[in-house]
This record gives C-alpha cells, sequence and structure tokens, in this order.
C-alpha cells in the first residue's frame, strides 16, 4: 500500500509539473540557453588552446635553434612560459579573463604575465555571460519557478487536504513533490551542463588537470546550490497563505541572495581584506631590485669578489646579483599575493551571507581558475626561471675571465636545458583551500533541507 500511494504521488506531481505552461517553457529554453552561452565560449577556447600548443612548440624551436652564445646572453635571450588553461575554464572562467595566458622569463627580471583574453575579444565576447554566471543567477529562478507553487497553490484550491484526506502524510508528500522536481532540474540545468563539460574535456587538452574529477565535483557544487533554492521554495510554498505570496517572497529571496549580497560581499571583502596598489609595488621592486646595478654598487661588488679569489668575477656578479634578487621577489611579490589571496578567502567566508558566494569561491577552485591556482602558475614560471638563469650563469663561471664561453654552447647545449613544463596542483590541496565555501554551502543545503522538513511538519491544508 505504501509503495503503490508512493508511486501514485509521483506520477500525479510529474503530471501536474506538466499541466503548467511556464514550467514546460522553462524545460525548453533553459537547455537552449546553457547550450547557446556555453558554445560562445567554447568556440574562442578551442582557437586558444590550439594556439598555445603551436606557440609552445615554436618557442622551443627558436630556443634551441639560437646558435652559439654567451650564456648569460641566453638568460636575456629568455623564454615564453604559456600556462595550459583548465579545460572547465570554458564553464566557469573565473579570472582567467582578466590575467595574462603567458609570461617571459629572463635574468634579473620576473615580469608581469600578459596576453589576457579580454583584450583581444570582441565587444559582445567581453560582456557575454559563462555558464556558470547563468547557473548562478538564473539557477535558482528555475528551482524556484518548481518549487513556489507546490503546496501553496494546492491549499487555495483545496486538493492539499483531499491529498491528506486520502492518507497521504505532508512528509510523504514533500518527499514525492520534492523527487520529481529534483529530476525536472536534473534534466533541465545540470544533465546540460555535464554533457557539456564532457564535450570540452573531449576537444580541449587536459593538461595535467584532471578535467573529469573536476567536472563530477563542480556539476555536484551547481546541483547543491539549486537544491538550495528548490527547497527554500517548498518551505515558503508550505507555509504561504497563496502561491502568489510565496512566488513573491521568493522573487525577494533571489534578488537579495543572488544579485544584492554578492555584489556587497565583493565590496566587504575588498574593505576587510585590501590588496595594495600593484603600480606601487611594482616601483617598489624597481626600487630594491632593479634590473641593473648602478656603477657604485657593481664596482663594490666585483672588488668583493675579486678578494674571495673568483676566477670569473663577470659571472660571479652576474650569479649573485640575480640570487639577491630572489629574496627581494619572494619578500614583496609574495606579500602581495599573500594579500590577494586572503581577499578571497575573506570573499569564500562570505558565502556564510548567501549561498551564491559560497559557489562562486568554491566552483572557481574546482574548476582551476581561482587565484590560488593562478599563483600556482606564477610561482612555478619563476621557479623554472630562476633554476634556468642559475643554469646558465653556472655554465658561465666554469669559464675563465677571458675566455669565450659561447664556444661551449649550441644545439646540443640548448636542448640540455629543459623545457618548461607545468603541473597543475593536486585537487586535494585545492578543496583545503576552498574549504570555507565548500562547507558553507554543504550547510545552506543541510539547512534548506531542514526548514522544508519543518515546515512540512507543521503545514496546515
Amino acid at each position: 500500500m505504501s509503495t503503490t500511494l508512493h508511486a501514485a504521488l509521483l506520477r500525479a506531481e510529474a503530471q501536474r509539473l506538466w499541466r503548467e505552461p511556464r514550467l514546460r517553457w522553462v524545460a525548453m529554453l533553459a537547455p537552449l540557453l546553457l547550450l547557446t552561452v556555453f558554445f560562445a565560449s567554447m568556440n574562442s577556447a578551442a582557437r586558444m588552446a590550439d594556439e598555445r600548443t603551436r606557440f609552445a612548440a615554436s618557442e622551443r624551436a627558436r630556443w634551441v635553434a639560437q646558435g652559439q652564445k654567451d650564456p648569460h646572453s641566453a638568460a636575456h635571450f629568455g623564454v615564453w612560459a604559456v600556462k595550459p588553461s583548465s579545460p572547465l575554464q570554458v564553464l566557469a572562467p573565473g579570472i582567467e579573463p582578466f590575467v595574462g595566458l603567458s609570461v617571459w622569463l629572463e635574468a634579473h627580471k620576473r615580469n608581469e604575465m600578459i596576453f589576457r583574453p579580454n583584450q583581444d575579444a570582441d565587444p559582445i565576447m567581453r560582456s557575454a555571460a559563462s555558464v556558470a554566471q547563468v547557473l548562478e543567477i538564473l539557477g535558482p529562478m528555475f528551482a524556484i519557478l518548481l518549487g513556489f507553487a507546490g503546496f501553496a497553490q494546492d491549499r487555495q484550491r483545496g486538493t492539499l487536504r483531499m491529498a491528506f484526506g486520502n492518507g497521504a502524510t505532508p512528509g510523504r508528500l514533500l518527499l514525492s513533490r520534492f523527487a520529481v522536481m529534483v529530476g525536472l532540474l536534473v534534466c533541465m540545468a545540470l544533465a546540460p551542463v555535464v554533457a557539456m563539460g564532457s564535450y570540452a574535456l573531449q576537444v580541449l587538452p587536459d593538461a595535467g588537470w584532471g578535467g573529469a574529477g573536476r567536472l563530477a565535483l563542480w556539476s555536484l557544487l551547481n546541483f547543491l546550490y539549486l537544491l538550495v533554492f528548490l527547497l527554500i521554495a517548498l518551505a515558503v510554498s508550505l507555509k504561504a497563505p497563496s502561491a502568489r505570496a510565496a512566488l513573491t517572497i521568493m522573487l525577494v529571496l533571489w534578488l537579495v541572495l543572488c544579485v544584492v549580497l554578492p555584489r556587497a560581499a565583493g565590496n566587504a571583502a575588498q574593505v576587510l581584506a585590501p590588496v595594495p596598489s600593484y603600480q606601487e609595488l611594482r616601483s617598489h621592486l624597481e626600487t630594491e631590485s632593479p634590473a641593473y646595478e648602478g656603477a657604485d654598487k657593481w664596482e663594490a661588488r666585483r672588488q668583493a669578489l675579486i678578494k674571495a679569489g673568483a676566477t670569473n668575477v663577470r659571472a660571479a656578479q652576474l650569479d649573485q646579483s640575480e640570487r639577491e634578487s630572489h629574496a627581494v621577489f619572494d619578500r614583496v611579490l609574495g606579500r602581495f599575493y599573500d594579500s590577494v589571496e586572503q581577499q578571497d578567502r575573506t570573499f569564500g567566508w562570505l558565502g556564510a551571507f548567501t549561498p551564491t558566494v559560497a559557489l562562486q569561491a568554491s566552483g572557481a577552485a574546482v574548476a582551476g581558475t581561482d587565484f590560488y591556482q593562478h599563483r600556482h602558475f606564477i610561482e612555478a614560471a619563476e621557479s623554472y626561471r630562476r633554476a634556468m638563469v642559475n643554469r646558465l650563469n653556472g655554465d658561465l663561471m666554469g669559464h675563465t675571465e677571458h675566455e669565450d664561453a659561447s664556444k661551449s654552447t649550441g644545439k646540443q647545449f640548448w636542448e640540455s636545458v629543459p623545457a618548461f613544463a607545468y603541473q597543475a596542483p593536486p585537487l586535494g590541496s585545492v578543496l583545503a583551500n576552498a574549504a570555507a565555501p565548500l562547507l558553507l554551502l554543504s550547510g545552506w543545503c543541510f539547512v534548506a533541507g531542514l526548514a522544508a522538513w519543518r515546515a512540512a511538519k507543521g503545514v496546515q491544508p
């Protein structure tokens, strides 16, 4: 009897939802909107991935073919390090459009990353939405349209009293309607997203990001996010005197939680965890560690190395100057990057006030498009730069002061310098860094579920 009643409730709820014209339109338009946004981003991502691959190959060929050259001159000849983007950036671009894709690695300098995607984008693409933004802003609206009339409308029509009279308990009725709505929500939003993400993984290079696992987790986070609003809508519907009242309440909540509070959270994070001016930072770097030392300092260093008995004073000067700059870069830039990460962590904690912020922070982390992982690339490129320059300076110091060091170089020597190869951070460290917004989003889902269950227990027909 229990199984039969449960099946009947599921069937009745599915029929009720299908009779709603607004839901049929949403069920058709939601996947279409997501697909339109996705393929607009996908074309650009595929083109840029191909350009990265070809540029990295040509850059290696340029380095190997530079001919005989003084090793330190080769350090200034330099190389480009190209960042391999996560394939999920086509779904959740995060900070990717606003930060550089490559950095020039050379002696004495720690250059900025350049070639920002938004610089080359046309006006339409610069203002285009992403799949993640559609889910963050319009996804809750889909859930609200599913759930706001679930009980309030039946209460108005008197059918809720009839359902209770036929043996349906409030809890069972809630679970049945919730199950059908979740199924429809999955078909409207989650299934298209998984399909689009899977397609992106097939077309775009994974580059060591572990795209399949990240896609599964990113889809789960968005599913939990939509559940929050579906459960809230059901809880409001259980208590509201009418469907119109339930819809009004949910629209106000949507406006506050999805539009107003996320913007306020961004402003609050800037106040609570300010980031110093980047222009002042670069000026500070130039003052503490200029690319070329003044004549007095250079001569003082030379005399000290002569007294120390260096066999190749010029090479030792270059090597010592290079290594001293590392401490300056680590201190000044490290402090700046720490402040940016602290601001991001502060923003993540503000997810306690709205699930949208919790999803934005955790979703970008899982997709590989947050600052924490961007910094990981910056540090990896800098480590490679230091190893490359130290290797070349070391070779130069192996020759005497007046010996022509370029004669020992050539194609074989340049090939012995390994190409830059980036390995993305493990997902475990990423999740640990984003633990706060992940837990907060889970907490929002738990609280919303508890609110719906308690509302069902006290429902009045």
